[in-house]
């Protein structure tokens, strides 16, 4: 069964998504072959599968403009019946982010303007049952995350800060931690289960139990933008009272998003699980 009231805590921005065969050397120039515009951030990308899969969420995290951008994040919100009750709204440019997509689906990320941003005090969002922090939002909320409360189930996206806090769950992909790192999370009880994840190769689940290798089903990445976020917020939801199905599921949503650039749907995430394989190592 999911959570009953979640809530999304991380960046909140318009992503500027350009679609190009590679990226220039230093000094040189590009065409995009596409381009599209879309309301973006961890927070967003994972709330926005969340609320497709009928539960309801909130999202909070760096406060946005009270301009035409941050006008188009609440629109957006407010047709996705996505709660924002917590985002602050201020008198400074909505920070942005440019995302440039090659032809093998992955990506270069330049964000910007989050320097004049305010966060949402997360010491007033405890009425949840389960918590999705990204890695950007870390410096941030970190002294404040030993004074969440113990019930509430704790998803990170990504690894950029030392953990110093207690998590149920990290998703990770192999770039941005190594497998001594994990361990040492794992041995000082920071952090309950990893997800190493992998664009082109088998993802790995870690806990103090062992290890297993997850091999999701052949989608040929279009597009990432958005693929592990859809991971976390799979896991988010549903937690680990069956880690084994939470993690098929998980990798599903993952491949599903990289693969049709779409919002995974349950039935489609179901169906898509069942092709994924389970290898204890």
């Amino acid at each position: 069964m999911p959570f009953k009231n979640i809530l999304c805590f991380g960046t909140i921005n318009p992503d500027f998504i350009y679609f190009v065969d590679e990226l220039p050397d230093l000094g040189g120039d590009i065409r995009s072959k596409d381009y599209k515009t879309r309301p973006g951030g961890t927070a967003i990308n994972c709330a926005e599968n969340i609320a497709n899969w009928g539960v309801d969420v909130a999202v909070a995290g760096n406060s946005i403009g009270n301009d035409e951008f941050g006008k188009y994040i609440t629109n957006y919100l407010d047709i996705s019946k996505i709660k924002y009750e917590n985002v602050l709204i201020n008198e400074h440019t909505t920070p942005s982010c440019s995302i440039y997509v090659d032809k093998n689906g992955e990506r270069t990320i330049i964000s910007s303007g989050y320097e004049f941003c305010e966060w949402s005090d997360i010491n007033k969002l405890n009425s949840f049952d389960s918590l999705i922090i990204d890695r950007y939002s870390v410096p941030y909320i970190k002294n404040d995350l030993n004074t969440i409360n113990e019930d509430i189930f704790i998803t990170q996206a990504g690894y950029q800060e030392e953990i110093t806090y207690k998590i149920n769950f990290l998703v990770v992909s192999k770039d941005e931690i190594d497998v001594v790192e994990a361990n040492k999370l794992l041995n000082n009880r920071s952090v309950d289960w990893i997800l190493l994840t992998s664009s082109n190769l088998p993802a790995r689940l870690l806990s103090n139990d062992g290890t297993i290798e997850i091999a999701p089903p052949d989608f040929k990445a279009i597009n990432s933008t958005g693929a592990g976020d859809a991971t976390a917020a799979y896991i988010g939801t549903f937690g680990t009272d069956d880690i084994i199905e939470t993690v098929k599921g998980a990798c599903a949503a993952g491949a599903i998003t990289a693969g049709t650039n779409e919002l995974p749907s349950i039935e489609k995430i179901s169906e898509i699980s069942e092709l994924v394989e389970i290898n204890p190592r």
